[in-house]
């Protein structure tokens, strides 16, 4: 936390300990990338000691070795899709890097994320599977799961490059509470120039989207990126005074003032991101729960994004996990789905670690 707050003062002032510990940390919440990338920018590399350079440069080639992987991904993608004349809005971490956003540099990612037009899904797919990617869920009841409760296709994988792909039609499951309307995204979408017919969503909604992603879905393995990734874009358009005031009135529009709210919250208390108070109490007014709620969030969200700084997981901290991971799926379909698809996903976890086993 201390490095990301003030990398400058960080490579001036740490001691070889530190280094040891931020790059542990660093390995643990997949940001050593970012780390390497930042200690690059700031002109900082050379000075270093050679095992924390070498351990930095390492990350630097991973980066760029990534970077290429993902626009190749993303020409195959558009080339797929070209000749029906399918849009294609890039997301989340193949988005910042084909969008050479702040957030782009050092951002590592297994998989290309994308949106395409729910009446052109069966074509995409289609499209999609005859150059190659294929479903990798082939039980009856994952694929209606994914088809008809889910806001995306089964998960593809490319046949020879094993390269993964979401193909989503929108942001969150049609079952969710929280229901922004796909068309107001797809109505300020920023096309790419590189790309024809590629789009990435626009500044707001790409904030938004990420906001829902960590906050809606429960997914707090890469909670710290994350946060760091919203950090770079918050302060990407923080030369715009008026865009705080726009986001927080976009997740209004979008019925995500709830994600937005934690997402400042946690953003600007461990990462020190700024955001003008009045634009902050406006997202709190929209956005808070209860304060009992917000306390036990304050617990929860904490405990499992700081797994990352420490060696062995206490107890009450998988508890932690847990708890966000069925209040994920409470907050993705209602409790007369909830119940037996949890049964069943517990039921189905435990019979492969037994075949396992045997």
């Amino acid at each position: 936390m201390r490095f990301l707050r003030d990398p400058e003062g960080s490579c001036e002032t740490f001691l070889s300990s530190e280094w040891e510990g931020l790059l542990r940390t660093a390995r643990r919440a997949n940001l050593l990338s970012r780390i390497a990338c930042i200690v690059h920018d700031i002109g900082h590399l050379e000075q270093l000691a050679p095992k924390v350079r070498d351990h930095l440069s390492s990350a630097l080639r991973v980066t760029e070795s990534n970077r290429i992987s993902v626009l190749q991904e993303v020409r195959k993608v558009r080339s797929a899709l070209a000749e029906q004349r399918v849009p294609v809005v890039i997301l989340k971490g193949a988005a910042y890097i084909a969008g050479e956003l702040a957030a782009a540099p050092g951002r590592l990612l297994s998989d290309i994320d994308i949106m395409v037009p729910v009446g052109q899904l069966q074509v995409a797919e289609r499209e999609l599977v005859a150059h190659g990617w294929m479903p990798t869920k082939f039980d009856a009841y994952d694929q209606r799961y994914y088809r008809q409760w889910m806001h995306e296709l089964p998960p593809l994988r490319h046949l020879e490059r094993g390269t993964n792909l979401d193909v989503h039609h929108t942001i969150l499951p049609p079952t969710a509470a929280l229901k922004p309307d796909v068309n107001k995204l797809w109505a300020e979408v920023v096309a790419l120039p590189s790309y024809e017919g590629v789009f990435v969503l626009s500044p707001a909604d790409m904030i938004l989207h990420s906001a829902t992603h960590l906050f809606h879905d429960g997914e707090l393995e890469n909670g710290l990126r994350d946060l760091v990734d919203m950090d770079a874009l918050i302060r990407q358009s923080g030369n715009d005074g008026s865009f705080p005031e726009h986001l927080v009135q976009r997740a209004v529009e979008l019925d995500l003032s709830r994600p937005l709210f934690y997402a400042l919250r946690y953003c600007t208390a461990l990462l020190g991101t700024p955001f003008p108070e009045q634009a902050s109490i406006l997202a709190e007014k929209n956005g808070s729960p209860d304060s009992l709620l917000v306390r036990l969030m304050d617990s929860l969200i904490v405990r499992s994004i700081c797994a990352v700084f420490i060696n062995e997981t206490p107890k009450m901290t998988h508890v932690a996990k847990f708890a966000l991971y069925v209040r994920s799926h409470y907050l993705r379909m209602p409790i007369y789905m909830l119940i037996p698809h949890l049964i069943r996903k517990q039921f189905i976890s435990e019979s492969r670690r037994q075949g396992t086993a045997r």
